[in-house]
């Protein structure tokens, strides 16, 4: 595989003991989809059908009225959150996957709920009817990712010197593509300097993630 940003993507010639290496244009690397334009699209979106599949085959469970809506949350958030929350803190999110999160959230507690899409009520009386003030998937995805990253910052690691490095020469003209140091600096809204000195220190790095998802929350 070649990672590139452009178009027509370079073909390899690379042969051991003879015979050449094919090339692909994706590939599963411990569960994670990888692609060769280095976007997080395709894996986000593979994950969205995943968990819809697994909440359709417990749906039955899942939507029985009988079991309250409290303990029908924490199966949902244990068997699907979970398989849609896998690796979720290395992908790069832009305001687009952001939306098809959400949705996909209110996707599940619309059917817990039993609630159709002809009775035309908007997610904020969604919420209202089930209890909940705000959604909660996209924040613990930039929760992890914001822990991901002091972890990554602390130590000395391949993923240190990936997310460190520089590469030379110049980038592109047109609009700078979304980077996931640039989701770090979104959610923490500060520079990625400054977010390097306060990741060193554990405690402080904790106190900015909590204080900034709270008020990100309180925003919503």
């Amino acid at each position: 595989m070649v990672i590139s940003r452009e178009r027509v993507i370079p073909q390899i010639d690379i042969k051991i003991d003879g015979e050449r290496m094919e090339q692909v244009a994706n590939f599963t690397y411990l569960g994670h989809w990888i692609t060769e334009d280095g976007r997080s699209d395709q894996e986000v979106k593979r994950r969205i059908g995943m968990a819809k599949n697994t909440f359709s085959r417990m749906s039955k469970l899942l939507t029985n009225r009988r079991i309250s809506f409290a303990t029908r949350s924490r199966l949902t958030k244990c068997y699907v959150w979970s398989i849609f929350l896998y690796a979720c803190e290395t992908s790069t999110l832009n305001a687009s996957l952001e939306r098809n999160i959400e949705a996909l959230e209110m996707w599940l507690y619309r059917r817990m709920a039993r609630i159709s899409w002809k009775e035309k009520k908007k997610n904020k009386e969604v919420l209202e009817e089930i209890g909940l003030k705000h959604t909660e998937l996209l924040k613990t995805i930039k929760t992890r990712q914001l822990a991901y990253y002091g972890h990554i910052r602390r130590h000395q690691s391949l993923q240190k010197s990936i997310m460190e490095g520089k590469i030379n020469g110049k980038r592109q003209r047109g609009r700078k593509r979304k980077s996931w140091l640039g989701n770090i600096e979104e959610t923490t809204t500060r520079r990625i300097n400054e977010c390097c000195e306060v990741a060193l220190n554990r405690e402080e790095w904790r106190r900015t993630i909590a204080s900034n998802l709270w008020q990100e929350t309180e925003q919503r």
